[in-house]
This record gives structure tokens, sequence and C-alpha cells, in this order.
């Protein structure tokens, strides 16, 4: 899809993942029964969706990221890296610095410590039909990942509930934007830390300007925290993202 181009923020220095990402980028962590790192199960799933030109955005260890996967022909896809400027750090600061990259390209935003086999291609065809700015994938039924108590006045436990789920639509860090975000984020000093979900998208909200994508049964995970990631299941992850 020439219209659409993919940005993939690889740059976290992975502090919840410590003490590994003291040895490796985070994004490079192997997962699955082919034990293959996370940003490839990433890369492979935007080749499925014909989404072929790949931005990734770096930084903490970028040479590992650019060793193994260079320009991308492997894979049949067009990487690109662009590293973050020195100074403030920021998801809406790194993107402004790919701005004459983007042109007129619309962009699937992808945090890449997320393992997902959201229907790319269902997305755009929902985006492009609401004509908004931005959508966003959004996911029901949280699973909290500890039990939980219910007290009464007294302070009397009433009941445990092992690792609720609960009825909240959560942000999964994937969205589509059209290139005006840049209008938004050209208002911002380059010296200034610029975070997209406090930023600029609250402004999106308040001009009517975003829709929330709520696919039923998509796998996603945040593979984030090192506990997280000491938790995966590698056989379910190879399954689901195969299909």
């Amino acid at each position: 899809m020439k219209d659409t181009v993919a940005v993939l923020f690889c740059g976290g220095e992975g502090k919840r993942m410590r003490p590994l990402t003291y040895y490796m980028q985070k994004v490079m962590m192997p997962i699955g029964t082919d034990q293959i790192p996370i940003l490839e199960y990433v890369i492979k799933h935007f080749k499925k969706h014909n989404i072929l030109d790949i931005i990734l955005l770096v930084n903490y260890k970028k040479e590992q990221i650019q060793g193994y996967f260079g320009n991308g022909e492997r894979w049949g896809v067009n990487l690109s890296y662009v590293p973050d400027k020195p100074g403030p750090v920021g998801t809406g600061t790194a993107l402004l610095n790919i701005k004459k990259e983007i042109g007129d390209r619309r962009m699937i935003i992808y945090y890449s410590d997320i393992i997902t086999n959201i229907n790319f291609t269902d997305m755009l065809e929902y985006h492009q039909n609401n004509k908004k700015w931005a959508t966003i994938f959004v996911s029901e039924g949280w699973k909290i990942r500890v039990g939980t108590a219910e007290i009464d006045d007294e302070n009397n436990v009433t009941r445990f509930i092992e690792k609720p789920t609960l009825p909240l639509l959560v942000n999964t860090g994937i969205s589509i934007v059209e290139p005006v975000i840049f209008d938004f984020l050209d208002d911002f000093n380059e010296q200034e830390s610029i975070d997209l979900s406090k930023n600029i998208f609250p402004r999106f909200v308040e001009a009517s300007q975003m829709v929330a994508y709520t696919p039923a049964n998509v796998y996603w995970e945040d593979i984030g925290s090192i506990e997280r990631y000491e938790k995966l299941d590698g056989e379910f992850i190879t399954q689901k993202m195969s299909k």
C-alpha cells in the first residue's frame, strides 16, 4: 500500500525488562517456539497485510536492530531507520523527526514491544470509511495479572477474585493517523518532549476526529516487562501469529 507506511517505535531502553535489556534491545528479545525477535514477528505481520514500507524509530542499541534486519529485503519489506535526535525524548518528538519521510502518507503507529495478530487490512478499511484523523485499536476485557479483594464497610474481606477481567477498553498502542498530525506537532518547540497520548490525541478527541477500532477475538499482548516476558507461552504465540 503506497499511501500507507508503518512507523515502529523501537528506541526505548526497556527499563522494565532489566537486566536482560542491559545486553539486548527489547524488540530483539526472542519469543515463540522458533525463538525469533519480537520485531521479526511484527515485521512479518505487516508484510502479510501488504504494508511494505516500514520506518523504525531507533535509539538504544540500534545497531542490533540494523545488523539483524538490514534493509528488510530478506522479509520482502523496505526498512529505513531514523534515530532519535539528541535532547528530549517522546513519542511525538520521535514522530516529528520523520515529517519529511512521511510526506502525505497515512501512518500505522506501532509500539514494538506489542505482539498482535490484528487484521491491518480490515483496520485500514475501517479507518478510511470513518474519514477521521485517527483510529485507535482498543481491546475489551483487560485481565489483571494479580488477584483482587472486595471488602465491606468495616474492612472485612468478603470475596477474593483471582486475576479478574475488567470491563474496560484498553488502548493497545496501535493507531492509524493521517499526516495532519504534523500540524499539531509543529505547535511544539523542538526542544520539548511531546507525547502522542498526552499532548496530541486529546486534541483529536476535542475535534471529534478520533474513532475506536474494536475487533472481536484479536490476540494482543504487551511484552514490555520482564514479568510478562517470562510468562509468555511460546507455542501459543507461534500458533496465533502463523494464521
